[in-house]
This record gives structure tokens, C-alpha cells and sequence, in this order.
């Protein structure tokens, strides 16, 4: 512990926590609203999920770059200016009818939301490695603990209050007390690099690009769901059952719970189980489960609505949990596998994953449009789990053959 701060590693983890779940809280709020942001645009369910996808270009020209940014001026410059670009385009783009607009807000927004993502996992790298706790993937926890307190209070919210108004309460109350928390940080965040032989400069942003294949594959294949799950659910609920706004979010809201779930509690596991293998069966049975439940409730009648209903809750909750705890610990180990520092390794990481799920997500929109299926477009992530558990050696502190 530094001799200028007096806070502790608890301390300092409690608020790295907090942040994490301000952040969640923050940038999800909308998610379970996308079908009046849908309806707000007067575009059809495909164009809007290909309009959704424009997000992918600020988010890799964030990935690219903003991991050198941090190493060059330090976590509390990026943390405070990504949060006033954030949830400043937050208050913008709810009020936005014209999809021209709103696509270039979503840019700003998938920038923004890089930039904080990557300072924030810089630092809990950062506090991991000082105390030797399971931070990074406790602080994914709390990421989707505030998701799925928002995801409740939007589902309650929908037919009482305007989304605009929701949107821009949620997004100043969230950056005044993230800046606050930053703030109050600052003496432990990571300082800019201070050592002229390790500086990055803009050339190194491409000469320095690793790329760890196997790494980058299995988290895609993992963390699809996730963004699936975030772009659709809703809207496939609520249109495949026709029941109400709020209930639709249902699904969402049980498939954040149980990632809740895993990322906090998984570590009482690790004691007795190796985590690739743990990894690895989690994704496999978890993928497979979500394709059967999906499959049935699909080809019930409509009079069984409620039961296809509670099969969608128990196939989004199983997913959940089942790629709760993997994404962390494939980011551990490809911030162990390379020579970069944490903040370019999680950049670098985030380009990849960016051009592999944005693929998908044109992929999954592809289908959409052509079919009018969400359900058949769900059993793209679903085969992604059950690819992405054969990647899982790279999680072994010791590089087992990969036959393993």
C-alpha cells in the first residue's frame, strides 16, 4: 500500500465493485425498452437489429486505441471523460427519431462504453495483481448486478414512465456518483506511464497487435449469448407470446440473474475443480439445454403460451449461468498468455471479440430479416457455447496439450 493513501485493498475492491455495477446499471437501462426505441425509429425488427450492429465501428476504434490511451495518461482521465461521453449520448439518443442520428449516437455510445470498460478492467487487473483476489471476475458480477437491477426497474417502468425521461434520470444520477467514486480513487487508479522505454506511440497501436487465436475464439464464442440476449430477448419474447411489455423482460432479467450467480459464487469451486474443466462443461451442457428448451417452446401451440414462456425463462436462465464465470477467466488468461501491459491486452482482446461478434451479429440480424425466426437465430450463440468449450486449455495456469 502506497504511503500517501490509507485505503485498503478491501477498500479499494469495494469501490472497483461499485463502479462495475454503476456501470452496468448505467449503459443496460435501455436494453429492456428496445421495443419502443424500435417503434420510436418506425423500423422493422431487421433493420433495427442491422442499425444496432453500426455500434460495433465505435467500439473497435475504441478497442484499438483506448488501451495505449490509459497506458499514456492513466485510468482517471479515461474513466471521467468516457463517463461524460457516455451518458451524455445516453440523454441524446432517446430523444432521436431519425435513424440516421441514432446510429451515429450508437457510435459515440459503443466508444464511450469501450473506453470505461477498458480503464475499469485495467484497474481491477491492476488491484488483482496487488491482492491476489478473484476480482476480475467478481467485478463482472457486480457489472451484471447493476444490469439486472435496471433491467427490473425499466421492466416496471414501461406504460408508467416516458423511456426519455427514464433515461435521463438514469444517466445523470449515474455519471454524478461514478465521477464521485473516480474521484475519490484517484489516489490508488493506475498513473500514466511514466517510463519513456515502454511508451506506445501510434504506430505501436498496429505493430504491437497480438492476436491470440484461441483466446479470441473461445470468449466470442462465449459472450454472443450475452450480447443476443441483450439485442433480442425482449422483443422475441414479447412478440413470438404476445404478452405484456414488462413481462417481457423476463428472460433478460433471469439470464442476468444467474450470471450474477456464477461469477460471484464460482470461486467456491475452484478449490475442487480446475477451472478449463469446469469452463468447458458449463458451456457445452449449458448450450445444448438452451437449444432443446428453445426447440420445444417454439412448437407449442399458442394456447400453451405460459408454458413455452416459463421454457424460454429456464433456457435464458441455464445460458446464463452457464457462460456467468467463462468470459473473466478468458481474459485472465489472455492477460497471462501475453508480453503487453493489462490495459493494451484488454484492447487488443476487445478488437478481436469486436470483429468476431459483430459478425455474428450480422449473421443473426442475416437471418432475422430473411426468415422472420428469432428462435432459429438463437441457436447460432447457443452452437457457439458448445464450440467455445473446446478453447478452455488456455485457462490452465500450465498449458495442457490441447487434447485435454
Amino acid at each position: 500500500m502506497t504511503a500517501h493513501s490509507e485505503m485498503t485493498y478491501k477498500q479499494e475492491e469495494r469501490i472497483v465493485n461499485a463502479l462495475f455495477f454503476l456501470f452496468g446499471f448505467g449503459i443496460m437501462a435501455w436494453v429492456p425498452r428496445f421495443p419502443e426505441v424500435k417503434e420510436n425509429l418506425g423500423l422493422s425488427n431487421g433493420v433495427f437489429g442491422t442499425l444496432l450492429t453500426t455500434g460495433s465501428i465505435g467500439a473497435f476504434c475504441g478497442l484499438l486505441t483506448v488501451g495505449h490511451i490509459v497506458h499514456k495518461v492513466g485510468v482517471f482521465k479515461v474513466s471521467v471523460w468516457g463517463t461524460i461521453l457516455l451518458y451524455g449520448s445516453f440523454v441524446a439518443v432517446v430523444h432521436i427519431k431519425t435513424p440516421l442520428y441514432f446510429a451515429l449516437c450508437n457510435i459515440v455510445i459503443a466508444f464511450a462504453i469501450t473506453a470505461i470498460h477498458v480503464a475499469f478492467n485495467t484497474q481491477a487487473f491492476h488491484v488483482q495483481e496487488k491482492s491476489g483476489s478473484h476480482i476480475v471476475t467478481r467485478s463482472a458480477g457486480y457489472w451484471s448486478s447493476g444490469a439486472l437491477v435496471t433491467a427490473g426497474i425499466s421492466g416496471f417502468m414501461v406504460g408508467n414512465v416516458g423511456l426519455a425521461l427514464q433515461i435521463d434520470v438514469v444517466s445523470i444520477f449515474t455519471a454524478a456518483v461514478t465521477i464521485l467514486l473516480v474521484i475519490k480513487l484517484k489516489p490508488m487508479l493506475l498513473k500514466a506511464n511514466t517510463h519513456p522505454e515502454t511508451d506506445y506511440k501510434v504506430r505501436d497501436i498496429f505493430t504491437s497487435f497480438h492476436i491470440d487465436w484461441p483466446v479470441s475464439l473461445g470468449i466470442a464464442g462465449a459472450i454472443y449469448m450475452e450480447f443476443a440476449v441483450g439485442d433480442w430477448a425482449t422483443i422475441f419474447t414479447k412478440e413470438r407470446l404476445d404478452i405484456d411489455s414488462g413481462l417481457s423482460a423476463a428472460p433478460y432479467i433471469a439470464f442476468t440473474f444467474f450470471i450474477i450467480l456464477g461469477r460471484l459464487w464460482v470461486y467456491k469451486l475452484l478449490d475442487r475443480y480446475r477451472i478449463a474443466n469446469l469452463s468447458r462443461i458449463s458451456l457445452i451442457s449449458s448450450g445444448i439445454i438452451f437449444i432443446i428448451c428453445i426447440a420445444i417452446a417454439t412448437h407449442l401451440p399458442a394456447s400453451e403460451k405460459w408454458i413455452a414462456f416459463t421454457l424460454f425463462i429456464v433456457a435464458f436462465s441455464v445460458a446464463g449461468l452457464g457462460t456467468s464465470f467463462v468470459a473473466p477467466n478468458y481474459t485472465r488468461a489472455a492477460n497471462r498468455r501475453s508480453p503487453n501491459p493489462s490495459s493494451v491486452v484488454v484492447g487488443q482482446l476487445g478488437v478481436m471479440s469486436n470483429v468476431l461478434t459483430t459478425s455474428c451479429k450480422w449473421l443473426v440480424a442475416g437471418v432475422i430479416a430473411a426468415t422472420g425466426s428469432i428462435a432459429l437465430a438463437f441457436m447460432i450463440p447457443a452452437v457457439l457455447m458448445v464450440v467455445s468449450g473446446y478453447f478452455t486449455f488456455v485457462m490452465d495456469e500450465i498449458e495442457p496439450a490441447q487434447s485435454l
